[in-house]
């Protein structure tokens, strides 16, 4: 599965497209979240390693971007040792997520601790450098009860959508945040590099000039060195 895996992930790095992964501790709605955002039929089950290998779906961004949500593997605490290195295996995709999205089940009484393991394990993956937003779900459970919340989470209910709108509009602007833009100016004689650019998709704007063709792109990181050969300036957006 770890070479599936691999092969998977390569194949999304070839369309250089913003990417998240949701994680968090068992049953706290990862699932479900990854179901209410991209309408994936996602296994949704309170059940310990229901997802035990990451799901990938494609979340539609105004303006004809997409980004790239993984659903992985719920963290537990003291997990057996025979299953620690597959469980890892299972959060190579938080590794190379542009950012991660933590699920908390604010219901639970034991949310805190929930929480705090799962920042224990991607510390240990050597992740928690990446941005983090810590959505905190359930809220349709909480019945008006006060909850411990992390600070600067945002409260949602995949059941109930609370939240769910002003949860996409954070992950719009951090996908914006994430996208890095290229102007490459491509002579005429050169069109195989054109070609690559159409083959990888990473065209967002092409003009046509005399002396060749000056392209708006978001490159994927095996043809970064085009920046250099057709004097790429970096455009953040």
């Amino acid at each position: 599965r770890s070479r599936h895996r691999k092969v998977q992930r390569q194949r999304r790095e070839r369309i250089p497209l913003p990417s998240a992964a949701i994680v968090g501790y068992t049953n706290a709605g990862k699932s479900s979240l990854l179901n209410t955002l991209t309408g994936a039929g996602v296994l949704a089950e309170d059940k310990l390693f229901a997802t035990l290998d990451p799901t990938t779906r494609q979340m539609p961004i105004p303006g004809g971007g997409k980004l790239l949500l993984t659903d992985t593997v719920g963290f537990v605490r003291r997990l057996p040792h025979r299953l620690v290195e597959a469980f890892k295996a299972t959060l190579e995709e938080a590794v190379v997520a542009d950012f991660l999205i933590h699920v908390v089940d604010a219901s639970s009484p034991d949310a805190a601790r929930h929480a705090a393991t799962t920042l224990q394990v991607l510390g240990e993956l050597g992740v928690r450098d990446k941005t983090i937003l810590t959505v905190m779900n359930k809220a349709d459970l909480l019945d008006g009860h006060a909850f411990l919340r992390e600070p600067g989470s945002l409260v949602i209910s995949t059941k109930t959508g609370q939240g769910i709108d002003e949860l996409k509009a954070k992950l719009y602007a951090m996908a914006a945040d994430r996208k890095e833009t290229s102007v490459l100016f491509i002579p005429h004689s050169r069109y195989d590099v054109i070609s690559a650019l159409h083959e990888a998709g990473c065209i967002e704007k092409r003009e046509m000039e005399d002396e060749g063709v000056r392209i708006t792109c978001n490159l994927p990181p095996r043809l970064k060195p085009l920046e250099k050969e057709f004097g790429a300036s970096p455009i953040q957006s």
